[in-house]
């Protein structure tokens, strides 16, 4: 591989390498046996670029975020490989202003289970009014989702972004 395009991929990654824009290329080279290697060289980042993304799939069920998290320190005495991330929307109901009754999630919280983002989204169709609910006023402990609301809302859905270590 004499084309310096081409990563060798035991070599280590720059961030340049993690792009998920679809580049743009517009020189093959003539002979047959150097295109072949650049267009397979090609055509792997353009499947990396478009596989690694976010879905646009908000469901109640697990689902693969198209998200990939750090490499390494898993629970399993750690790994190279990257981990997906998975989402799950949590139909919360109404919610009244302070302490609302915990939901049940359906999700495998155990010793494997490591959250990467958790909010809540209310709408309250009486005022037109609507805000994101994070921080501390959101805990998702292993059965339930606990939220403590700053205004009344007729509905609202938590979204819960985490990975399984294998």
């Amino acid at each position: 591989m004499d084309d310096p395009d081409i990563k060798d991929p035991t070599m280590s990654f720059s961030s340049q390498d993690l792009e998920t824009y679809v580049p743009v290329y517009d020189v093959i080279p003539d002979k047959w046996e150097d295109a072949k290697a650049t267009l397979t060289e090609h055509l792997k980042k353009i499947s990396n670029a478009v596989n690694v993304r976010t879905v646009g799939f908000l469901l109640d069920q697990e689902l693969l975020s198209g998200q990939a998290f750090i490499p390494g320190t898993g629970i399993s005495g750690g790994s190279d490989q990257y981990r997906s991330v998975l989402r799950k929307v949590i139909d919360t109901g109404a919610l009244i202003i302070g302490a609302n009754p915990g939901v049940n999630h359906g999700i495998t919280f155990d010793a494997n289970f490591t959250l990467i983002d958790l909010w809540v989204a209310g709408t309250d169709s009486a005022t037109l009014t609507a805000r994101n609910i994070s921080g501390n006023d959101v805990l998702m402990n292993a059965t339930q989702i606990v939220i403590t609301s700053p205004q009344v809302f007729d509905r609202s859905f938590c979204v819960c972004e985490f990975i399984q270590e294998l």
